[in-house]
């Protein structure tokens, strides 16, 4: 089984488990944990670029993970559950290692296109902390906990939170 930092056993930790996308995924080193450990049946390993999500694809095959358990894709945050991708199945969403704001983007822009209620998300901003719990306690976030990791000689905080319910669809 693949070893992973202190950083994402702190997150995989808060995972409930079941269905997980991982947005900006890079490597796809939390769902092949997450699957390997039978904490999720099945991942969504997500990025923006086509370049981490090949990488990804080559560390999933590598560590002999089905195909159907873990789905690379390539997606700017989560738009692509608007094109064919069943958002319904998902228990957890992790967003990890970038800044507060952009996080809170990628939340924004995906709230009329589908449900936040009751899916667990995960968060692991790399900078603007404040903004991200602002952005969560003024759009119906409940946040369920924070924690402090250490990985590598730097600190890194972590939020738990469960989504709270959507404005609606534009």
């Amino acid at each position: 089984m693949m070893g992973i930092d202190n950083r994402l056993k702190k997150i995989s930790d808060m995972v409930r488990g079941g269905v997980v996308a991982d947005i900006g995924s890079d490597h796809a080193y939390l769902p092949i944990w997450l699957v390997q450990s039978g904490k999720a049946k099945k991942a969504y390993a997500i990025d923006v670029s086509e370049r981490c999500v090949e990488r990804a694809k080559k560390n999933i095959e590598r560590h002999g993970i089905p195909e159907d358990a873990i789905i690379p894709v390539v997606s700017d945050g989560m738009s692509c559950f608007e094109g064919g991708y069943d958002f319904s199945e998902l228990s957890d969403i992790v967003i990890a290692g970038m800044g507060g704001e952009s996080i809170s983007r990628i939340l924004e822009n995906a709230r009329y296109s589908f449900e936040l209620g009751g899916i667990n998300f995960v968060f692991q901003p790399s900078r603007k902390i404040g903004f991200l719990k602002t952005y969560l306690s003024e759009n119906n976030f409940c946040i369920r906990q924070c924690a402090i990791a250490e990985s590598k000689k730097r600190f890194y905080a972590i939020i738990n939170a469960v989504g709270g319910e959507s404005r609606g669809r534009v």
